[in-house]
């Protein structure tokens, strides 16, 4: 089975992030696009759920810091939670709603480094024992930001620069902490931004293989559904004429049998037969005889009255059209209305312009119409009907002829024929007759 592009493209991509080296995260466009849509609510609720507990963390953190903190500062209060927790919940909230990817990942990243910029900012200048607060505060946020929300990388890439643009800054301004102690602090946080930002890939590249191994898995199930399909359809069409095939009409006509004997509806059938039609595979060869059958079948097609009606190739030149809901006058105005426009259509063009002209394609049609009942099966209203096209070639041949249905006592099951033939001098359905068929 052939991959379709799309699951050429799913491939490559499971190979890339299979390797061993360092790739970018992002897909292409149309799979990247794909994999937002499948899991950007997803996403959006993860980040509610983590954000609210940690709102609620940092609330009850702030309480502990202003009562039991050595310097509590009405200024600190404020600052954690009149800013910084509202701004918090406002975001949050919005995650409710599925944001687009850019606002999600850009309002949490920016909460994040406000929390952190705003520890080290009222943390700043008070003692040296905040100055050593103040950097722990930067790396939780980092964690927070890398490991426990899990932004995208490029996102929390970019958390991870500011809180360390914002660590450099308050230690340049720091007075407290000697040069060592800055340094093996700047040390520290590096560290756990590199640590977590490797963290964060790896997931980031996990989560991708993963979805991309289930796409995969999805889009075979598709192709291999769609293969099914595609082999059920070409084994129950007629491969020259694309109508039904005698298998198909077989299981068809069985099911409807039961549909309308269960409903109580009436069901008709049309036996149609191409007139003279040996003689014209005589005269011009089989490749000519197979455009006819084929346009016959499509003048057949286009006489149908809609998707409850079926229609089959029978066997050689013989086609059958079953009706349910029918009545007589309605199943014999289809079958004119066919034998109208094979007449009207003519026979195909000949490749040989000079040979001789062929006469018109015609056909004879059969009809018969019944109501299912249980001592009753399709071969009585298929004999009916074969009847009935028996007496068409008998009075000319591009007529239409009625047929009465005979139901016999016996309930038990009847094959439907190998095959109903009016090709050949005697039908095996019909009383002897020495009249010629073709």
């Amino acid at each position: 089975m052939e991959c379709t592009p799309i699951h050429q493209q799913v491939i490559g991509e499971i190979e890339r992030f299979s390797s061993k080296s360092f790739q970018l995260l992002n897909l292409p466009r149309s799979l990247e696009e794909r994999f937002e849509r499948d899991t950007g609510s997803k996403r959006a609720m993860h980040l509610w759920r983590e954000g609210l507990v940690a709102i609620a963390l940092f609330a009850l953190f702030s309480l502990a810091d202003c009562i039991i903190g050595d310097d509590p500062s009405l200024n600190t209060f404020i600052w954690r939670l009149g800013v910084v927790t509202p701004l918090a919940l406002l975001v949050i909230l919005t995650m409710r709603w599925n944001p687009h990817k850019l606002y999600r990942e850009t309002s949490v990243m920016a909460v994040v480094c406000v929390a952190g910029l705003t520890h080290l900012f009222v943390e700043a200048g008070r003692s040296a024992a905040s100055s050593a607060y103040a950097q722990a505060g930067v790396i939780i946020a980092v964690l927070f930001a890398n490991v426990v929300m899990r932004l995208r990388f490029l996102y929390a890439l970019g958390a991870s620069v500011i809180l360390l643009t914002g660590e450099l800054v308050f230690l340049r301004s720091d007075r407290f902490l000697n040069t060592p102690e800055k340094t093996l602090g700047m040390i520290l946080v590096s560290f756990v931004i590199l640590i977590s930002l490797a963290t964060n890939y790896s997931f980031g590249r996990d989560l991708r293989l993963v979805y991309l191994m289930l796409l995969r898995n999805e889009i075979q199930s598709e192709e291999l559904a769609f293969a099914n399909a595609e082999l059920h359809r070409l084994s129950s069409r007629d491969n020259l004429t694309g109508l039904a095939n005698r298998h198909s009409f077989e299981i068809h006509c069985e099911k409807l049998w039961r549909q309308t004997s269960s409903e109580r509806q009436s069901l008709a059938a049309i036996l149609i037969d191409i007139d003279k039609f040996k003689a014209v595979n005589d005269l011009r060869g089989h490749f000519y005889g197979d455009k006819v059958l084929a346009r016959v079948a499509s003048l057949l097609q286009q006489s149908l009255r809609g998707k409850d009606d079926f229609a089959a190739r029978f066997g050689g030149e013989e086609f059958v059209v079953l009706l349910p809901e029918t009545t007589q006058r309605g199943a014999e105005i289809v079958a004119e209305r066919i034998r109208t426009m094979v007449q009207t259509a003519g026979a195909p063009a000949v490749d040989d312009a000079t040979s001789i002209p062929v006469s018109s394609t015609t056909v004879s049609c059969g009809v018969a119409v019944c109501h299912p009942c249980a001592n009753g099966t399709m071969m009585d209203l298929l004999k009916a009907a074969d009847k009935a096209l028996y007496e068409a070639k008998r009075d000319g041949r591009n007529c239409v002829r009625i047929g009465q249905v005979t139901v016999y006592p016996s309930a038990a099951p009847q094959p439907v024929p190998e095959r109903i033939t009016v090709q050949s001098e005697i039908s095996p359905l019909a009383p002897t007759r020495k009249v010629i068929w073709g």
